[in-house]
């Protein structure tokens, strides 16, 4: 018989779980608080920006990754407190990746392969309480992203986060990153298939002149990018706690960026996403087998916050004085620190585990 399979959110985690779900004889519903996939209105179009190995990814959760929802970034400029450090795109293996409901995005690609699976889609239908969570059936698997009513409802911590997203259009494949005084992060654009998408937060609410001085003097003025919508965004990350990380809450299984599957220092979530659909499709065989491969996926977690909260704590003028240089040092003597920079990204869940 059909084992029935609830999935709450049609994200990248909850498609990519849906999909190996009906592909191994399940009979899939998945629910999805907004009329359509590709998460907030407001935010979509975008472009994510990520290390990612398509390849062994594309193999592990059994759907091909490639043009033109993965696209390989073909410029990325760093500005760190002023000083432009153009960076070595192929050593970090920087990918473009299409985000949203259009016909060319990651989002759409595995909800076609969803529909040819037979699984089946209810819109329109939003979790917002912990009685709601709770009526789901045993071994559902969660992926509602980064949202606040989930977090809450499993009594997951958060970090509270403010900004704005900005959207556009532009040429190529390229991504711009900031590190400036605004920012305890940073702020970052990427373009992908005539799309440009930017972000701007913080772990405080925006001063609105430093956002304006942001837009004019950074975006347009040093990368030449306009975007010709802003909205205002209030989220979440998953990096309050230490013991982030979660397969399971209660009778349920998590998934994506609610599991914690994502790079605690730079905030990199697509891998992580998508790597965790898969396990979370696993766990409804063997629970077992998931958790052991959960755990060895985030076993970077806990070393690169400490390393987040130690740069988080660094004096500005220090930061001004030392991370430009030590980011172009990395860039003249990139073949040599190969092994440091993969050492650095083993905090992407399944990155160099795959």
């Amino acid at each position: 018989m059909e084992k029935e399979v609830v999935v709450a959110g049609a994200g990248l985690s909850g498609l990519t779980a849906a999909l190996n779900l009906a592909r191994d004889g399940c009979d899939v519903t998945v629910i999805e608080k907004y009329e359509k996939i590709g998460g907030v209105p407001t935010a979509h179009p975008a472009v994510d920006v990520t290390p990612l190995e398509e390849d062994k990814l594309g193999r592990f959760i059994e759907a091909e990754l490639k043009k033109p929802q993965v696209n390989p970034c073909e410029r990325w400029n760093i500005y760190a407190y002023g000083q432009k450090v153009p960076m070595d795109c192929a050593s970090m293996n920087l990918k473009c990746i299409q985000r949203g409901s259009h016909k060319e995005s990651l989002d759409m690609l595995l909800y076609k392969l969803c529909v040819e699976a037979g699984v089946k889609f209810e819109f329109g239908k939003p979790l917002v309480s912990q009685g709601d969570f709770a009526e789901l059936p045993p071994d559902s698997i969660v992926a509602t992203g980064l949202y606040f009513e989930a977090f809450e409802g499993f009594n997951i911590p958060y970090q509270k986060v403010f900004g704005y997203i900005g959207r556009g259009k532009a040429a190529g494949s390229t991504c711009g990153v900031w590190f400036h005084d605004y920012t305890l992060d940073y702020a970052y654009y990427g373009t992908a298939g005539g799309n440009a998408f930017c972000l701007y937060f913080a772990r405080e609410p925006v001063k609105e002149k430093e956002w304006e001085d942001f837009k004019e003097k950074h975006l347009l003025g040093e990368e030449g990018l306009e975007c010709t919508r802003w909205d205002y965004h209030e989220g979440l990350v998953p990096v309050a706690s230490f013991s982030n990380p979660r397969l399971f809450a209660a009778d349920k299984i998590l998934a994506g960026t609610l599991s914690g599957m994502m790079d605690p220092f730079a905030l990199f979530g697509v891998h992580g996403s998508l790597a965790s659909g898969k396990i979370a499709a696993i766990a409804h065989r063997d629970k077992a087998a998931a958790y052991d491969l959960f755990v060895k996926y985030t076993k970077y977690f806990k070393r690169n916050l400490l390393l987040r909260r130690l740069f988080d704590g660094t004096p500005i003028w220090l930061k001004k004085m030392a991370l430009g240089r030590g980011i172009a040092f990395s860039q003249r003597h990139v073949e040599s620190l190969k092994g440091q920079i993969n050492r650095f990204f083993m905090s992407i869940p399944g990155y160099n585990q795959l």
